[in-house]
């Protein structure tokens, strides 16, 4: 049976106060590494990514369980498959998007010297990280954020709306132009769960989506690099 605890408090506090402060934080850091021109540590910082998915993945999983609800319950039928398609089609205009809204200078520093995975290994974390934030996120902010919101403001909009601006917050390292995309994305993926009735087909559109643009942004960062007559991949730190 749903209901408010000290669990729940802490959860929220987690997801909408120390979350964004800290990716605040981390978005300030690699604004200023990138800049500089300097490349990110990126296997660092793809292993922090798990990690911290890991944590946010299992508090929400807890939360649910206190809750009474199911994480995986799923409804396989033609209609939730075919919306998860749709959404998935979508969700790929996002990918050019978010270049469009960046000066080529922009782009090339976020390509080059950003999270972008740049070689195998790289890719592989990369792939890792992608499912986890498919299963983690979507378990945090369109499932468990949400049912614990709604029971505090008696109404699930708010509750949505809330959880969509701390989504889009959560992805300031990706820079502030992107973090309206971030928000249309997370908005769309409560649209995809309220329809649906499951987390589960969000948890596979998210991470399919997130493995996609991650190979485009590679292929881009190499095409980049062929340009400038450079070999792919070769200045990774």
């Amino acid at each position: 049976m749903d209901q408010f605890n000290l669990l729940s408090l802490i959860f929220l506090v987690y997801l909408f106060v120390l979350f964004p402060r800290a990716a605040l934080r981390s978005a300030r850091v690699v604004r200023q590494t990138v800049e500089a021109g300097v490349p990110l540590p990126r296997t660092r910082v793809l292993l922090s990514t798990l990690f911290t998915l890991l944590v946010t993945f299992m508090m929400a999983w807890v939360n649910a369980q206190a809750m009474g609800r199911d994480l995986w319950a799923v409804d396989w039928s033609l209609r939730n498959i075919a919306l998860g398609v749709v959404a998935f089609i979508v969700l790929l205009g996002a990918i050019p998007l978010s270049r469009r809204l960046r000066t080529p200078e922009e782009l090339r520093r976020q390509l080059l010297n950003g999270i972008v995975p740049r070689n195998n290994q790289e890719m592989g974390l990369f792939t890792l990280a992608a499912i986890g934030a498919g299963i983690a996120e979507e378990a945090a902010y369109r499932g468990v954020a949400v049912w614990l919101l709604t029971l505090v403001f008696g109404a699930p909009i708010p509750a949505i709306l809330m959880s969509t601006m701390a989504f889009a917050v959560a992805h300031a390292v990706q820079g502030g132009k992107s973090m309206a995309i971030v928000a249309g994305v997370a908005l769309l993926f409560h649209g995809l769960v309220t329809l649906t009735g499951t987390l589960v087909i969000a948890m596979i559109v998210h991470a399919a989506y997130d493995i996609v643009a991650g190979i485009a942004a590679r292929k881009k960062a190499d095409e980049l690099e062929r340009s400038a007559g450079q070999q792919p991949g070769a200045n990774v730190p």
